[in-house]
């Protein structure tokens, strides 16, 4: 497992690389089901996204990187708030502005969100995703174990937010909790808050 502490970076070739592979792993989570309804526009669309989304994150927060280059689990800082500055530090700030209706659509579900609901030395997962052929061998819950094995060595605390219920029993088994729930009506869309307190009830 390759790991990147906050100062350490990913090439810009290799943030493309990871962020396509994000566009096919969430080409059907809630928020960007919600924001993006033609699946394939909606895979473009989530590659830039994540292009901003792990370009922030370059250079500041963690990354646990399978041996193999088959998934990703990046851990940030919770009271770390992406904004509109960090658009506009993304190489693919532009095509974002072009797709300005979805990305409207992608932030206000974001948008009950509320960080602080986190305590400030609380890390989370933001994002962790699998290329779609390799999913269910066991990649993202070892990156996953091993974070929060190294960031709780440190005295941190580890969390989460989740979209979906299936998302949700799954961070259980890995011994998460849920704290709290938001609810974007608009697009039937709950967020829940999940911290780790090492109740871990099984593999998955």
């Amino acid at each position: 497992m390759r790991i990147l502490k906050p100062g350490e970076k990913l090439s810009k070739e290799e943030l493309r690389f990871f962020a396509k592979m994000a566009g096919q792993a969430y080409v059907n989570d809630p928020v960007h089901s919600y924001a993006t309804k033609n699946p394939e526009r909606r895979k473009t669309f989530v590659y830039h996204f994540m292009m901003e989304r792990l370009n922030t994150s370059n250079g500041e927060d963690y990354f646990y990187i399978d041996d193999e280059n088959r998934g990703l689990c990046v851990w940030r800082k919770a009271h770390n708030e992406y904004g509109v500055i960090d658009f506009l530090k993304c190489p693919d700030w532009l095509y974002l502005y072009w797709f300005w209706p979805n990305t409207l659509r992608t932030l206000a579900a974001y948008g009950p969100l509320d960080v602080k609901t986190f305590d400030a030395d609380t890390w989370i997962i933001s994002p962790v995703f699998v290329a779609p052929e390799h999913q269910g061998k066991g990649i993202a819950t070892e990156l996953i174990k091993k974070g929060i094995e190294d960031l709780t060595s440190l005295g941190c605390k580890c969390g989460l937010e989740a979209q979906d219920d299936k998302n949700v029993a799954y961070y259980e088994k890995l011994g998460f909790r849920t704290i709290k729930q938001d609810f974007y009506k608009r697009g039937n869309i709950t967020h829940s808050y999940m911290v780790y307190n090492g109740d871990s009830s099984g593999d998955k």
